[in-house]
């Protein structure tokens, strides 16, 4: 055996090379592959995820949320509706309000979007506090969740579509000129604050825990759970998404249609949020045009659960905020109708 060893010819210098050139490549191929591989399943599960069931969401926030079911199984007078979204049918619940208030006479409406992997039944807890507020509330359920139609989501890029549709919608069913509330929950945040791109005709907007743009999102998303290098994972994730589901990541960037819009907004974040991160609120929140904006970090608070941390927190910062704006929507059409006298 060591004589067969000692006869190996050696290789030449160019020899080495090619070995350690192939050697290389290989390793080049098979990271590629790897990359591949992960982005795919990245994208399918923003895109196609597990889907929480209505029953699944309601044992959920009985148990964990403790969110009381009796006015919504009871007290509230729902009316459900199916409209045709972008993707197909879109449906969820309109909830008429008896003490409904109004601004200078538009009947108070406020429209509530779940978050990613829900259905309209998230979005109770929320309405809730518009319907004491004194709101008539709107939630539905975004294309492929619920009982909506659709083959996959897009985290806020086609369900700002849709919710122009459904925003379409409730100014037919409770007036042209209804005072427009928006609240959204992580996507729905995201939904609700791209739309400010889409039309100006809202009159206010709360984003609970957004993120600000969404190719930067997802790279540092990648490299907070993987500690690798975001590309060109990512690269291939948004490369994917153009090709099956025609998803334009360079086009869903909250922060330019924050930037763009008079909206006021008033933004919640959990300081502990380590899933979309606060700076992504604070970002938004720094180009916001109207002087009513408002930016509230609830400390200890995990992602979208700000209102689980300090439920009572929660709904003074939430009415609080709806009181200032809808006062000041008041005063600024009273001081319009002195000034046309």
């Amino acid at each position: 055996m060591l004589n067969l060893i000692l006869t190996i010819t050696p290789l030449a210098p160019y020899q080495i090379f090619l070995v350690c050139l192939g050697v290389v490549v290989g390793l080049l191929v098979l990271w590629q592959a790897v990359c591949l591989i992960i982005a795919r399943y990245i994208l399918h599960t923003a895109c196609t995820p597990v889907r929480h069931t209505f029953q699944d969401v309601r044992q959920r926030q009985t148990s964990v949320e403790h969110v009381d079911y009796t006015d919504y199984d009871v007290n509230w007078n729902k009316r459900p509706f199916e409209i045709e979204g972008l993707r197909g049918k879109l449906r969820g619940e309109a909830v008429f309000n008896p003490n409904a208030g109004a601004v200078n006479g538009r009947q108070k409406v406020a429209v509530i979007c779940h978050g990613h992997t829900m259905n309209r039944l998230n979005s109770l807890k929320y309405a809730e506090i518009f319907y004491n507020a004194g709101y008539n509330v709107v939630i539905y359920d975004h294309a492929y969740f619920g009982e909506s139609e659709g083959k996959f989501c897009t985290l806020g890029y086609y369900e700002r579509v849709d919710l122009s549709i459904v925003i379409d919608y409730v100014r037919k069913v409770f007036g042209a000129d209804c005072f427009l509330a928006l609240h959204g929950e992580s996507m729905g945040a995201v939904t609700v604050l791209s739309v400010l791109g889409l039309r100006s005709d809202v009159d206010l907007v709360v984003a609970d825990c957004p993120f600000s743009d969404t190719e930067g999102y997802y790279r540092e998303l990648f490299e907070h759970l993987f500690h690798l290098p975001s590309r060109p994972i990512v690269d291939y994730c948004a490369s994917m998404a153009k090709t099956y589901y025609s998803y334009d990541f360079s086009k869903c960037r909250p922060i330019e249609d924050v930037k763009g819009s008079d909206v006021p907004i008033c933004f919640i974040h959990g300081k502990a949020d380590d899933f979309i991160f606060p700076h992504h609120s604070e970002d938004m929140y720094a180009v916001c045009r109207n002087s009513l904006s408002e930016i509230h970090l609830f400390d200890g608070a995990g992602h979208a659960r700000s209102h689980l941390t300090d439920k009572a927190l929660y709904t003074r910062t939430v009415t609080g905020f709806l009181d200032k704006v809808e006062r000041v929507a008041a005063d600024v059409q009273s001081t319009a109708t002195r000034d046309t006298m």
